[in-house]
């Protein structure tokens, strides 16, 4: 589960730059429930506060417009998840924004338009779908697709001003820490 979470968080990024409150939720309380079941929750105090130290550090970052609000929330429940494999956490994370500032350097304009063009095709999907599917579930609703597909018909691209997903990267790491996880136990 805590896997198809970051996976669509990935791609809810991807295509809007936004990460949903939502799902920010459900793998805080995943992580809760995994505590409470004895999956996780080994050094949850020290895990705590390293979440805490976390938002933190970066909602004073998110202040400076040098982080994004999504990524501030979405790295609480991920520095929750990591507890004792954080150093794996950061690494991926590290790793991940490389590569994603380097992609999104050398291919800022095709991604753009590639962005555009999938937004279109799954708002014109779901706009044909008459009963709820996983792709509405993703995507939360089309009343939040039709207001992104308003705001992305005024978005004109500027290489100057090209965001960079940045969630993406947070949930390599989460997906570095789930690999290492599953290495340890075998």
């Amino acid at each position: 589960m805590f896997g198809i979470l970051l996976l669509i968080i990935s791609i809810g990024d991807f295509l809007f730059f936004r990460i949903e409150n939502e799902y920010v939720l459900a793998l805080t309380i995943l992580y809760v429930i995994s505590c409470a079941s004895g999956v996780s929750g080994n050094n949850f105090c020290n895990g705590f506060a390293a979440a805490i130290a976390t938002f933190a550090v970066t909602f004073g970052l998110n202040h400076f417009n040098l982080i994004g609000g999504g990524d501030v929330k979405l790295l609480f429940p991920m520095v929750l998840f990591a507890e004792s494999n954080l150093l794996t956490f950061l690494i991926g994370v590290s790793i991940g924004g490389v590569i994603l500032a380097i992609v999104y350097f050398l291919f800022s304009r095709q991604i753009f338009f590639m962005r555009r063009k999938i937004i279109c095709s799954l708002y014109i999907f779901s706009r044909k779908q008459n009963k709820s599917c996983l792709l509405n579930f993703a995507l939360l609703s089309l009343s939040r697709i039709d207001k992104r597909i308003v705001a992305l018909r005024k978005y004109t691209f500027n290489a100057m001003k090209q965001e960079i997903p940045y969630g993406m990267a947070i949930s390599f790491g989460g997906f570095c820490v789930i690999y290492e996880n599953c290495v340890a136990r075998w």
